[in-house]
């Protein structure tokens, strides 16, 4: 009797929790419940239109099945809390390997794109590599002699830069050269100018109290990237024979919450409480710009780490004006608004030569896409074409009997 009385205590409840669970997306409907935003995912889901074709092929069931689960408020909460629960438990923001951002050491967050890399999960392209440091060099060859200087940046990333922050677990590097070691062969080889800004904050970093990176995002800080364009400086002030004061790196002062651009990760993340992971961030403090003979302006070409490099070519007044290829597909100026569909068919020899600079940039996870088409795009507009490959010395070996 005791056995039967102590099952039914146990029964209503759990009838009565699945009942509030069933009941839940009906209330939502009747309830005005709010939604929270979602980063990286679309809020908007409209109703599936019906179609006999997709209907026999079950997409339409798939599609409707999706628009009533998340057309219903109470789906983005649920997204953040569980991601949170997992991040409390964990340490890990999913438990999806397919994730674009994951829980690290230290309470940082890191990248999974680049941890094929990190891993040397697959041979290093090295005829590629080295095809792309051949160009960077003859396309920077022939700028030169129009004076506008083409700076070439090998940019840095969270877990090649601090593999401490890496959990164990998906540590797997193979016993293969990298994509990022085959590079440095080539530029040794071809000497072409570039500014490795992994290696210089990889030596950098006893400098500083801080790492170049914050915990909540995905780019180096303002002080990781002051390090790079101070070097970017040193060779404007080379090729256009222009005094620039050198950015003060060391000069910058702790500031919380994080700003905007040190959040990305985090808002990626979707944490119910973002805010537990936020640090104080450095901040420069001190700004010094050159006086020049007449106004810059500077083209950059790549990836989303020149958005920090533009800021302080801008702020430290080394640019009057920036235009920014993002990818080499959409075009942005000065760092405002939206990026703009471009169209590299109209760019022509004239358009690349009214910039007073040319800066192209890619991350040490794969140096061999470097510039993302723009060196053979610009050996092409110019038409130049890549010197022969030198051929190794030949080794006469009719006297020896033993290299017949």
């Amino acid at each position: 009797m005791q056995t039967t009385t102590r099952n039914r205590w146990l029964q209503l409840p759990t009838v009565g929790l699945f009942i509030l669970v069933c009941i839940v997306p009906l209330l939502g409907r009747i309830i005005p419940i709010p939604t929270t935003p979602l980063h990286g995912m679309s809020m908007s889901y409209p109703r599936p239109a019906w179609s006999l074709k997709r209907f026999r092929t079950g997409q339409y069931q798939r599609d409707i099945d999706q628009w009533s689960l998340r057309e219903q408020p109470l789906w983005s909460w649920s997204v953040k809390a569980s991601n949170q629960l997992v991040y409390a438990l964990t340490g890990e923001i999913s438990l999806d390997y397919r994730t674009s951002v994951q829980g690290g050491n230290e309470g940082y967050l890191w990248q999974p794109m680049y941890l094929k890399a990190f891993n040397r999960s697959k041979k290093a392209p090295r005829q590629k590599i080295v095809s792309t440091f051949r160009a960077l060099k003859a396309l920077q060859d022939h700028l030169a002699t129009k004076g506008v200087p083409l700076i070439a940046v090998i940019n840095p990333n969270l877990i090649m830069l601090y593999p401490e922050l890496l959990p164990e677990k998906y540590k797997a590097v193979q016993a293969r050269p990298s994509s990022y070691e085959v590079s440095r062969e080539a530029i040794e080889k071809h000497r072409p100018d570039v500014i490795d800004a992994f290696q210089l904050l990889k030596s950098a970093q006893h400098d500083y109290p801080f790492r170049f990176f914050e915990p909540t995002g995905s780019h180096w800080n303002e002080i990781g990237s002051c390090l790079a364009v101070r070097e970017v400086a040193s060779e404007l002030a080379a090729a256009w024979k222009e005094n620039i004061p050198p950015p003060q790196c060391k000069q910058y002062s702790l500031s919380y919450p994080p700003r905007p651009s040190e959040l990305d990760l985090v808002e990626i993340a979707n944490l119910l409480h973002p805010e537990g992971l936020y640090r104080e961030a450095p901040y420069l403090s001190s700004h010094p710009g050159p006086s020049y003979k007449k106004p810059r302006s500077v083209l950059l070409v790549g990836t989303s780490f020149l958005f920090g490099l533009e800021k302080q070519l801008l702020e430290h007044h080394l640019a009057d004006s920036t235009t920014l290829l993002f990818y080499f597909r959409q075009s942005r100026k000065d760092g405002k608004g939206n990026f703009r569909f471009f169209d590299k068919k109209k760019m022509t020899v004239e358009d690349l030569l009214a910039y007073d600079a040319i800066i192209v940039d890619v991350n040490a996870a794969g140096p061999g896409i470097l510039g993302y088409g723009f060196l053979e795009f610009g050996l092409s507009r110019f038409g130049l074409s890549l010197p022969p490959e030198p051929r190794a010395p030949s080794h006469n070996t009719k006297g020896d009997p033993r290299k017949r």
